[in-house]
């Protein structure tokens, strides 16, 4: 080395923080003393090797940044130690650059093909060595921050792939469950409509229509006409608050509570102990019975309302209680439709509350109209519901079709209100037609 290197050492570069770790395999020690105060001087740490052995043993142990890596060393040669050091995988990407004697005949394309980035001549000078050096350690360091990220987004895509595999089987999960729920939701939907009257009874003097459109798969509403005896029919319209399966299973509850049979626990008939006799339950003491037997639970919202009746089709006198409901509707031949009176509360809010029956006389040919609130409540994109008055009109425009056709006229005019055909209540109408001649009511009560 001609030239002293410490010569162009700036004296503020001393004391630089570490920049890298560099190996030197160096035998010359006049050498060795000036490279390693000169890149001592520019921050790097300098650890050095004198011969191919001690090399390859170093490199193993200190992993360096960069290789200054002398052709001319006892033992191997600088050559044999490269290709080494490119042959195992903790060593193959640490940088090699050779250190050859200007007049060394050697060509540097033998050292590029034992895997050498670089090569520097003798004497070597500081800025050019200085360089290259950096140089590589630039290139090293992006090299890393490449295989980082690339091993980052690999991770990333792996995870995201793993995050959309389990995104599938989830969204198949939840496909299943809603096929499996629809399917529940379509055989609870067959049983409440198994639940609805068949037919109408079979009673001279009377006519009887019905419609049930639920809002969603289930419904709240119920509806049912049955014979008592052979002139006088019991029928109702119930309506639990609420919608879908909660509301379902209670109204589902009360149509089979309120089927009639001849058992004690019909609630519709009333046996005497003594006598042996039946008679049949005032409306009234139904919505008694029923009020007790299904009290709203503390915290809970669900109790329902009723209208439950008995027609005698003899003398045409309707007795009925309503319970919260909205009121019946009275269509008397030629003559404006009457909204009845309603007076006590749902079933279920309070265990004291009184229930009281009230009577209706139909005439000859008057038709009778029981409802839920959803005929009511219908309402348009404007927020006005169907109302008391356009129902009382409806009824009206549909006097002169017959019974069946009317409760579908009126269903199908609430709907249309909403002006697309979505109601957002479920929608139940249970009708009566007197067929035979009225008779005075008698003020005698079964």
């Amino acid at each position: 080395m001609t030239q002293s290197l410490s010569d162009n050492l700036d004296t503020q570069t001393i004391h630089a923080p570490n920049l890298g770790t560099i190996l030197l395999v160096e035998h010359l020690p006049n050498n060795v003393e000036i490279l390693q105060e000169c890149f001592s001087a520019f921050g790097f740490e300098l650890i050095v090797a004198h011969d191919g052995d001690t090399t390859l043993q170093q490199c193993e142990h200190m992993r360096p940044d960069v290789i200054l890596l002398d052709l001319m060393i006892p033992g191997m040669s600088g050559f044999e130690v490269c290709r080494q050091l490119k042959e195992q995988d903790s060593t193959k990407d640490i940088p090699v650059i050779f250190m050859k004697a200007q007049d060394d005949p050697v060509s540097p394309a033998k050292g590029f093909s034992v895997g050498a980035v670089d090569y520097v001549t003798k004497p070597l000078q500081l800025e050019e060595i200085l360089a290259r050096v950096t140089a590589q350690l630039k290139i090293r360091k992006l090299q890393t921050q490449l295989e980082e990220t690339i091993e980052t987004l690999q991770q990333e895509i792996h995870e995201r792939q793993r995050a959309e595999e389990t995104a599938r089987l989830a969204m198949e999960h939840t496909q299943e469950a809603n096929e499996h729920m629809k399917r529940d939701l379509a055989a609870a939907a067959r049983v409440q409509q198994a639940l609805l009257p068949d037919a109408a009874p079979n009673i001279p003097g009377a006519a009887f229509a019905w419609t049930y459109r639920p809002c969603a798969e289930l419904g709240g509403d119920s509806l049912n006409v049955f014979s008592l005896n052979d002139h006088q029919v019991g029928m109702y319209v119930l309506d639990v608050t609420g919608h879908g399966v909660p509301a379902s299973l209670l109204s589902v509850t009360l149509s089979r509570v309120l089927i009639p049979r001849s058992d004690p626990s019909c609630l519709f008939v009333r046996s005497d102990t003594r006598t042996g006799l039946s008679t049949l339950t005032s409306p009234a003491e139904v919505a008694t019975r029923l009020n007790l037997m299904f009290p709203m639970r503390p915290g809970g919202h669900q109790y329902f309302t009723l209208l439950y009746g008995i027609l005698n089709t003899q003398d045409g006198t309707f007795r009925y209680v309503c319970a919260g409901h909205p009121p019946p509707i009275v269509h008397a031949k030629g003559q404006y439709p009457i909204v009845c009176e309603a007076r006590s509360l749902p079933i279920g809010l309070f265990e004291d509350e009184h229930y009281e029956d009230s009577i209706i006389q139909l005439e000859h040919d008057s038709r009778l109209y029981l409802y839920s609130d959803g005929v009511l409540e219908a309402m348009n994109t404007q927020r006005e519901i169907f109302g008391e008055s356009r129902l009382t009109s409806t009824i009206q425009r549909a006097q002169h079709i017959d019974l069946q056709s009317s409760v579908e006229f009126i269903a199908t005019a609430a709907s249309n209100w909403t002006q697309h055909g979505q109601i957002h209540d479920d929608l139940s109408i249970l009708a009566v037609e007197c067929l035979g001649q009225s008779m005075p009511m008698n003020g005698n009560e079964t």
